[in-house]
C-alpha cells in the first residue's frame, strides 16, 4: 500500500515541477536573455518482490535550459560586426551631413572668392571691388574654420562614445566573472544554476555588442578574450580597459588594456587589430578610415588652394607697386612625439610642395642599430616611404612623401614622432591681410611691340614665376627676316642670360645662351609663334620673365620688355588669380573645385557602402535571432499545452493517491 502512495506522490511532485517550469517560461517569455526550460525525469529504482520488480514511481533529474553554444556564438558575432556597422555609419552620416554638397559651403565660396578676383581684374584700381573680394577671401576661412570646429566636434563625440563603452566593457567582464564564480560554487550541489547561467551568457552578448571577444569554456567557466588574446576574463578574475590620448593625434583617444582592477602599471595601447567588432571597433575604425583621411583630404585642399593663391600673389604688384605677400595664412605640418620617447629630440617638418602636399599621415621612428636609422612610414598604409642613417637637420634635412624633416637634440633607441602634414591646415586657416590693396592685381612686366613696327607680330601674355626679377633697365628685342627661307631672329636679349623657346605642341625647348654683348640671335619661326622664356643669375638682370610672340614681323621691328609702373589700371595678375579655378595643380591633376566635389563625394559613398553592409548583417543577426529562438525561445502555445498535460498529470496523481487511501481504509475496515 505504501508503495502505491510513493508513487502516486512521486507522480504528483514531478506534476508540480513541470506546472512551475512551465509557469517559469511563460512568465519569463519577454525576459532578455531567458532559455526555455524543461524537467527532465528518469524512472524511480524497482524493489525487487516474488512477483517481479514493482517500480518506485518517477524521479525528476533536474531542469534544463534550452541552449546552443553554436547558434549563440554566431548570434553574438553577428551582433558584434552589426554593431561595428552600426556606428561607423551613424558617425559617416553625420560628416556626410556636415559636409553637406559638393556645390555648397566651402565649394561655392572657393567659386566666389576666385570669382572677386576675376572682378578685380576687370577694375583693379576700385576700392569697392577689392573690399568685396577680401570679403569672399573671409567667407572661405569662416567656412573652412567651420569644417574644422564641425571635424572637432564629431572627434570629441567619438571620445565620449569610447569613454562610455570602455566603461561598460568594464562592468560586463567583472560581471561575467562574478557569475564564474557564483556559478562552480552553485554547481557543487550537481544541478546546473539556469538563471545564473542565463545571466553569464547575456552578459556576454551585451559584451559582445560593445567589443569583439573570443569566448573559450572550460570547468572554470567562460573566459574572454579580446582579438589579439589579450584578456578581459579568466574564471573569476577580470582585467580592465581604459582609454588614454593617442600616440599619433592627442586629440583622439585610443583604447588600452589595464589589466587587473587596480593596477598602477602602465596601460598598453591596443590596435585596431584588437578591437574589430562591437561598438567601440566601429568606433575605432571610423576614426581612422574615415575621419582622419577625411580631415586630412580637406586640409589638404585648403593648403594647396592658400599655397596657389599666395604664390600667384606673390607673382604681382599691388596699389603701392610692391610685390604681392600673402594673401592667407595655414598652419605647418603638426608633430607629435610618443608618450613612451626617452630621447631629447626636437621633430619639424615643412611641406617641400604646398600646392600638391600628400593627404596621409606618417610616423618617424629611430632605431639605434646599424648607426642609427630614421624611417618614414605612411600610416594609413603602413608602407616604408623613406629611410635615412644621417640625423636630420637644417642643413641636410631628411626628404621624403612631401615632407622635409628636421630634428635637434638627440634619438633614443625606439623613439617616434606622428607627423600630420595638414592636420591643422582648417583650424589654422585664416585672411592674411584686412587691406584691399594688397591684392596683388598687376602684372610686374610689361611687354609691347613699338608703334612704328611695319609687321604684323604681336608680343603678349607676359608673365613671371616665382624668384623673378625685371630689370630696371628695358630691353629692347630686334627681328631679323632670313635672307632666304622662312622665319628670323630676335636679339638684345639680357647678356649672359639663358632664353628658352618653346613652339605650340612642344613640350621640348630649344636653348640660347645669350653672350656677355647680348648680340647671341635666338631663332623665331613666324609660321608657329613661340613662348620666350629668360632666365639669368646675374643679379638685377631680368629672370623667370616669359612672354608669347605670335605673327609674322619685318625686319627691325622692336619688342620692349620692362617694368610695370603703372599699375593701377592693370589687372593680369588677377586675372592669373581668377584662372586658378581651373587650374590642375593639386594632387591627381584635379582642379581646387573638383578636388572638394571629390572630398564630399568619397563621404557620401563611404556613408552609403556602410549603410549597405549595416543593412546586410542586421538581416543576418535578425535571421540567426529566429534560429535561436526557436532553439531556446518561449512557445506559448507549447507551455499551453505543457500546463495542461501536467494539470492532468498532477490529476491523475492525485487520483492514485486517493486509491490507495479508498483500500487503505478497506483494509482497515475488514479488521474491524
Amino acid at each position: 500500500m505504501s508503495n502505491i502512495f510513493s508513487i502516486g506522490l512521486s507522480g504528483l511532485q514531478a506534476a508540480q515541477i513541470g506546472i512551475a517550469t512551465a509557469g517559469e517560461n511563460i512568465s519569463n517569455s519577454s525576459t532578455a536573455g531567458y532559455n526555455v526550460e524543461s524537467a527532465v525525469y528518469s524512472e524511480a529504482n524497482g524493489q525487487a518482490t516474488s512477483s517481479g520488480y514493482l517500480g518506485g514511481g518517477v524521479n525528476t533529474a533536474t531542469v534544463q535550459r534550452a541552449y546552443s553554444q553554436y547558434i549563440t556564438t554566431a548570434l553574438n558575432n553577428a551582433q558584434s560586426s552589426n554593431s561595428s556597422l552600426t556606428a561607423s555609419y551613424t558617425l559617416a552620416t553625420s560628416l556626410a551631413n556636415l559636409v553637406g554638397s559638393p556645390t555648397s559651403g566651402i565649394s561655392s565660396s572657393i567659386t566666389s572668392f576666385f570669382t572677386g578676383m576675376q572682378n578685380v581684374s576687370n577694375s583693379p584700381s576700385s576700392s569697392s571691388v577689392r573690399q568685396t573680394a577680401l570679403s569672399d577671401a573671409q567667407t572661405l576661412a569662416d567656412q573652412i574654420n567651420a569644417a574644422g570646429e564641425q571635424y572637432d566636434s564629431l572627434r570629441q563625440s567619438v571620445n565620449t562614445q569610447l569613454t562610455n563603452a570602455v566603461s561598460q566593457i568594464n562592468t560586463y567582464s567583472q560581471q561575467i566573472a562574478q557569475l564564474n564564480t557564483q556559478i562552480a560554487t552553485a554547481s557543487a550541489s550537481g544541478q546546473s544554476p539556469n538563471q545564473l547561467l542565463d545571466q553569464r551568457d547575456l552578459a556576454v552578448s551585451n559584451l559582445s555588442q560593445l567589443v569583439g571577444v573570443q569566448v573559450v569554456q572550460n570547468s572554470s567557466g567562460y573566459s574572454v578574450f579580446l582579438g589579439n588574446g589579450q584578456p578581459l576574463v579568466v574564471s573569476g578574475q577580470n582585467y580592465n580597459l581604459t582609454t588614454q590620448a593617442s600616440d599619433t593625434n592627442p586629440s583622439e583617444l585610443t583604447v588600452a588594456w589595464q589589466g587587473l582592477p587596480g593596477s598602477t602599471s602602465s596601460p598598453q595601447s591596443l590596435s585596431s587589430a584588437a578591437l574589430t567588432g562591437g561598438t567601440v571597433g566601429g568606433l575605432v575604425s571610423f576614426m581612422q578610415n574615415t575621419l582622419d583621411p577625411a580631415e586630412s583630404q580637406l586640409g589638404a585642399i585648403a593648403t594647396s588652394f592658400a599655397a596657389q593663391v599666395n604664390g600667384q600673389n606673390s607673382l604681382g604688384l599691388t596699389l603701392s607697386g610692391s610685390a604681392g605677400g600673402n594673401l592667407f595664412n595655414v598652419g605647418a605640418p603638426v608633430v607629435t612625439g610618443n608618450r613612451n620617447n626617452t630621447g631629447s629630440a626636437t621633430v619639424a617638418a615643412t611641406l617641400t610642395n604646398a600646392v600638391s602636399p600628400p593627404t596621409d599621415n606618417y610616423t618617424l621612428s629611430y632605431s639605434s642599430t646599424a648607426g642609427g636609422t630614421w624611417t618614414l612610414t605612411d600610416s594609413s598604409t603602413n608602407t616604408v616611404v623613406g629611410t635615412t642613417t644621417t640625423q636630420p637637420s637644417s642643413t641636410n634635412p631628411f626628404t621624403a612623401a612631401g615632407l622635409s624633416i628636421t630634428s635637434t637634440g638627440t634619438m633614443a633607441n625606439g623613439d617616434s614622432y606622428a607627423i600630420q602634414p595638414t592636420a591643422g591646415a582648417l583650424d589654422s586657416f585664416s585672411v592674411a591681410t584686412s587691406d584691399p590693396s594688397a591684392i596683388a592685381a598687376a602684372a610686374p612686366v610689361l611687354v609691347a611691340g613699338a608703334t612704328g613696327n611695319a609687321g604684323t607680330a604681336n608680343i603678349t601674355s607676359s608673365s613671371v614665376s616665382a624668384g623673378y626679377t625685371v630689370s630696371s633697365t628695358t630691353t629692347t628685342l630686334t627681328y631679323t627676316a632670313a635672307t632666304s627661307g622662312t622665319g628670323g631672329t630676335l636679339s638684345g636679349f639680357p647678356p649672359n642670360s639663358t632664353v628658352s623657346v618653346t613652339v605650340p605642341g612642344s613640350s621640348t625647348p630649344t636653348t640660347y645662351t645669350i653672350d656677355a654683348a647680348g648680340d647671341t640671335p635666338v631663332s623665331y619661326d613666324p609660321s608657329t609663334g613661340a613662348t620666350f622664356t629668360i632666365t639669368s643669375s646675374t643679379a638685377g638682370e631680368t629672370n623667370n620673365v616669359s612672354f608669347t610672340m605670335s605673327g609674322t614681323p619685318s625686319t627691325g621691328d622692336t619688342f620692349t620688355i620692362g617694368k610695370n609702373t603703372s599699375g593701377t589700371q592693370d589687372g593680369r595678375n588677377a586675372l592669373a588669380l581668377a584662372n586658378l579655378t581651373s587650374g590642375t595643380s593639386f594632387t591627381d591633376s584635379q582642379t581646387l573645385t573638383n578636388a572638394y566635389s571629390n572630398y564630399v563625394n568619397a563621404i557620401g559613398n563611404t556613408a552609403a557602402q556602410l549603410k549597405a553592409s549595416s543593412t546586410s548583417q542586421t538581416s543576418l543577426v535578425t535571421q540567426l535571432t529566429s534560429q535561436q529562438q526557436s532553439v531556446q525561445g518561449v512557445n506559448l502555445d507549447e507551455e499551453a499545452a505543457n500546463l495542461l498535460k501536467y494539470q492532468q498529470l498532477y490529476q491523475a496523481n492525485s487520483k492514485v493517491i486517493q486509491t490507495a487511501a479508498s483500500l487503505f481504509q478497506t483494509l482497515i475496515g475488514i479488521f474491524q
